[in-house]
């Protein structure tokens, strides 16, 4: 396997499980930041510093209303449990059942992040992590 320098410091980085990781506990700074599940990296993702971490993490990705347009992560969970896929989430309403097949698997999920000083860093940062490894999840 080749080496991945920079995915050992973001796997290496603290992690937080998706149901109980609290707003405060997510920096409103710029940054990196991956979800997990059993120890597997799902996706990756760049938050700039207009809302940070915190606005990209705890209130987009790991929100569990109905709503998944906000949000590549849970749009792709959708997508890999065969909920329905991207296009159909940004067209209609997904049902209960539906949204609740995404959040469960969601709540199963830790994520990690990693601080940047700026929208510049972040994006870098992202750009060659995604060089060494792109997480399943991750499209884009």
């Amino acid at each position: 396997m080749a080496k991945r320098p920079l995915w050992t410091r973001m796997d290496a980085a603290t992690r937080h499980g998706a149901t109980v990781v609290a707003g405060a506990e997510v920096p409103a700074d710029p940054g990196v930041f991956a979800v997990y599940r059993q120890g597997e990296a799902m996706f990756l993702g760049r938050a700039p510093a207009d809302g940070g971490l915190r606005e990209r993490v705890h209130d987009r990705h790991l929100a569990t209303g109905p709503d998944l347009t906000a949000s590549a992560f849970r749009r792709n969970v959708a997508t890999r449990l065969k909920v329905a896929d991207v296009d159909e989430v940004r067209s209609r309403p997904l049902t209960t059942d539906e949204v609740t097949r995404v959040n469960r698997w969601v709540a199963g999920c830790d994520v990690a992040w990693l601080t940047c000083a700026d929208d510049d860093e972040a994006t870098t940062l992202e750009s060659a992590l995604k060089a060494e490894f792109r997480p399943p999840l991750t499209k884009r």
